[in-house]
């Protein structure tokens, strides 16, 4: 796998490209040498988040060089290996719109932690990782936040083997899509799962808030998607809604009608945690 090879196959923007192979040819020996402790650090404090922007991307790059190999390992092929690895191109894009610049930020370096663990791989519309079960309640916060009943938990334990579901910016939700993108996780994970049998689909996420889809029409692809979901946990919490939702802009730019209610209804917006049982 050369440079050149992998930048064809992440599709990174014109510009962007040209600037990270730029950094590669003239900077090699301290882009490689940078990689190498890349993601050293405690408290997701990585030595690269201390890097300028586009040495991040360089880097970050660099580094899914060699991860290529380890997803090989993993079973992964190569289809599965690159839409994985385009998460990077997203992100650089999203960044490029909000700043005009080639880079990645510091919350991009630390979110992929998971493509540089080999835990995170995008099958069909979504991205899944094996995972334990997790409730983010009083008990593991240690301060009120969501509430699950002791039923729950007794379903699917705390540490059961789950595949946590994360939705990418623009992902496509159409029912078609998340369907396949679902039963191509049960196959891949069954196949290179070492022999786990993981208990539920799992998913924190605003999109999944019953006060906001509850209010969204039949056919919204969004309240589709969260119906496919059993509810367990929901608080009011509605960061992560307004920073997808508003990416470094104004309310008042707001453009769709998601957006609109958003700005006009944010008591409506939240975090709730769903599961599908496997």
């Amino acid at each position: 796998m050369t440079p050149e090879k992998l930048l064809a196959e992440l599709r990174y923007e014109t510009e962007t490209e040209q600037a990270v192979l730029k950094k590669l040819n003239q900077s090699a020996s301290s882009v490689r040498e940078i990689a190498g402790t890349a993601y050293s650090g405690e408290n997701f404090d990585y030595f690269l988040c201390r890097r300028m922007p586009l040495t991040r991307l360089a880097v970050v790059t660099q580094l899914l060089l060699e991860k290529y190999h380890d997803y090989k390992k993993l079973g992964a092929s190569d289809s599965v290996i690159f839409d994985t690895f385009r998460d990077v191109s997203l992100r650089a894009g999203l960044y490029r719109q909000r700043t005009g610049k080639p880079g990645l930020s510091k919350e991009d370096v630390i979110w992929f932690r998971h493509i540089m663990n080999g835990e995170i791989f995008k099958l069909g519309a979504l991205q899944f990782q094996p995972f334990q079960m997790i409730y983010l309640d009083e008990e593991t916060l240690g301060e009120p936040y969501m509430t699950f009943s002791r039923e729950q938990k007794a379903a699917l334990p705390p540490g059961a083997p789950v595949l946590n579901c994360h939705i990418q910016q623009g992902a496509d939700l159409r029912d078609e899509a998340v369907e396949g993108s679902l039963r191509a996780a049960e196959a891949f994970f069954r196949e290179h799962g070492s022999r786990v049998s993981y208990r539920a689909f799992l998913c924190y996420s605003w999109m999944l808030y019953p006060p906001m889809t509850a209010r969204l029409s039949r056919d919204s692809n969004i309240r589709r998607f969260a119906e496919r979901f059993r509810i367990i946990g929901a608080c009011p919490d509605r960061d992560q809604a307004m920073e997808t939702l508003f990416p470094g802009k104004n309310k008042s730019h707001r453009q769709t009608s998601l957006q609109r209610m958003a700005a006009e209804h944010p008591e409506y917006f939240g975090y709730a945690c769903g599961v599908i049982p496997l």
